[in-house]
């Protein structure tokens, strides 16, 4: 059995570990559980998200456990298709340098635009983007989330800034993470056999548990949905007030023999 557990609203909320989730991931360890984390945030490498998890919760995890938007983005991206204009931090950064592409800040350089989450973002970097994609270049969004949650309440997503440049761009962006293919795919690179899917966003974590077969859901409510969300929503398998309690009807679930 594999778990796929988001990370914000499920395993944190900004700086803060929801209540619950360090014992529920010793939980995890013990019982073997193969575990990773699936996340549409690309501000952090692979390995930076996993040394925030272990901040947090003081369960060890490790970089190969954690799969981000911004690494899905990169298997969408061509040979020839650079150089590429990031609007991101540094995860994405990294992910674009790791995959081999230069990076230009010249809209009329640039073979490709790469949307994920820029909390220091600017009218000048919109328009940038926006002249970018109007001159041709490709327009990957990492992700086209509304909101995250964070431990003061909601807070803009990256898809209100892929909004912002799709609207001016006049363009409809390829997008890469929960619970499009992309990310589908790179997760079935990683995964095999009975899948668990562990989130709090009915479009995101649910949506990618229902696209692919035997593929089952847990939502939790500690994040984006509410009950009464939640309780409306179809194609849930279970509901759960949190991460603790998820885990705990996911090992209770038998094992196919």
């Amino acid at each position: 059995m594999t778990i796929l557990c988001d990370l914000d609203g499920v395993i944190y909320r900004g700086g803060q570990a929801v209540p619950g989730v360090p014992d529920a991931l010793e939980r995890l360890s013990a019982a073997s559980r193969s575990l990773f984390f699936i996340t549409n945030n690309s501000t952090r490498t692979p390995e930076a998200t996993a040394e925030k998890i272990s901040l947090l919760t003081g369960v060890e995890i490790s970089g190969s456990q954690v799969l981000t938007s911004g690494m899905a983005a990169m298997t969408l991206l061509e040979q020839g298709d650079g150089p590429v204009l990031v609007v991101g931090e540094d995860g994405l950064r990294s992910e674009v340098s790791s995959a081999g592409f230069d990076m230009t800040d010249d809209p009329a350089l640039a073979g490709a635009v790469v949307v994920g989450l820029l909390r220091s973002l600017s009218y000048d970097i919109i328009r940038d983007a926006m002249l970018a994609v109007r001159n041709g270049a490709r327009f990957i969004a990492t992700n086209d989330d509304s909101t995250f949650p964070t431990e003061h309440g909601l807070a803009p997503g990256c898809g209100a800034i892929v909004a912002a440049i799709a609207v001016s761009a006049d363009a409809t962006p390829e997008v890469a993470g929960k619970p499009n293919t992309a990310m589908r795919d790179l997760i079935r690179s990683r995964v095999d056999g009975e899948v668990w899917v562990i989130g709090d966003r009915l479009d995101t974590d649910i949506a990618m548990a229902i696209a692919e077969p035997g593929w089952r859901s847990v939502l939790v409510l500690t994040g984006i949905t509410s009950r009464i969300e939640a309780d409306a929503a179809s194609g849930v398998d279970l509901v759960a007030a949190d991460f603790s309690e998820a885990v705990d009807l996911v090992l209770r679930h038998p094992q196919p023999s």
